[in-house]
C-alpha cells in the first residue's frame, strides 16, 4: 500500500513539474534578448543559467521581483494555479556571439519540485545598419529583435499576443488537472479490485 502511494504521488509530481517544451529566443549581436519562462507554479528563489543549474553556472538569481548583474537582468510576475501562469524573464543586454547557446530558468519551491525551463538563445548578426545605440524608430531590418524583447501594455497587437500563452497555459494546467482526476480514478479502481479479488479467494 505505501509502495503505490509513493509511486502514484511521484508520478503525479512529475506530471506537474515545468519545462514541458523549450523555447527558442533570437537577438542581434551588440542588441538584447529578453527570454520569457512559464511556470505552473510561483516560487521564492529565481535563477538564470548556462545550460544547468545544476551544474553551478548561475548568471543571475535573487530573492526579489527584479534584480539586475552585468548584461543580465531578471523580473518575476506571480501568477496564481491553475488560472494565470508564473512567468520570469529575463532580459541580455550588447549581445555576443557566444551568449548563443542553451539556458535554464530555475525556481527554487517550499513544498512543490522546483521548476526548470530550458530555452535556447541564437544570436544572429548585426545588420550592416545597425549602430550600438537604439534608432529613434526602428528599421525593418530590427524587427526580429524587437520580437524578443519583453512586451508593453500600450499597443492592442502585444496585449493579444500576451494574452495568447495565458490561454494555452490554461488549457495545459485545465489538461494536468484533468489527467491528475482520470489517474487517481484509475488507481482507486485498480486497488480496490485488488482488494476485493483478495478477499475473494
Amino acid at each position: 500500500m505505501n509502495a503505490h502511494l509513493i509511486f502514484i504521488f511521484f508520478f503525479l509530481s512529475s506530471l506537474l513539474q515545468d519545462g514541458l517544451t523549450e523555447s527558442v529566443f533570437t537577438g542581434p549581436e551588440g542588441g538584447s534578448v529578453t527570454v520569457r519562462c512559464l511556470f505552473n507554479f510561483s516560487g521564492w528563489k529565481k535563477l538564470f543559467c548556462r545550460k544547468s543549474c545544476e551544474d553551478g553556472d548561475v548568471l543571475i538569481e535573487t530573492e526579489d521581483v527584479s534584480a539586475q548583474r552585468d548584461r543580465y537582468s531578471i523580473e518575476y510576475k506571480e501568477g496564481t494555479f491553475p488560472e494565470y501562469s508564473t512567468f520570469v524573464h529575463v532580459t541580455i543586454k550588447e549581445l555576443k556571439k557566444s551568449d548563443s547557446g542553451k539556458y535554464t530558468c530555475g525556481l527554487k519551491r517550499t513544498l512543490r519540485p522546483d521548476g526548470n525551463v530550458r530555452v535556447e538563445i541564437i544570436v544572429t548578426d548585426a545588420s550592416p545598419s545597425s549602430t550600438p545605440s537604439r534608432p529613434v524608430e526602428p528599421s525593418p531590418t530590427s524587427l526580429p529583435a524587437a520580437t524578443a524583447t519583453a512586451p508593453t501594455s500600450s499597443s492592442p497587437e502585444t496585449s493579444e499576443q500576451s494574452s495568447a500563452p495565458q490561454m494555452a497555459a490554461l488549457l495545459l494546467n485545465v489538461s494536468f488537472i484533468f489527467i491528475l482526476i482520470i489517474t487517481l480514478s484509475v488507481t482507486v479502481m485498480a486497488f480496490c479490485r485488488i482488494r476485493t479479488s483478495k478477499h475473494t479467494g
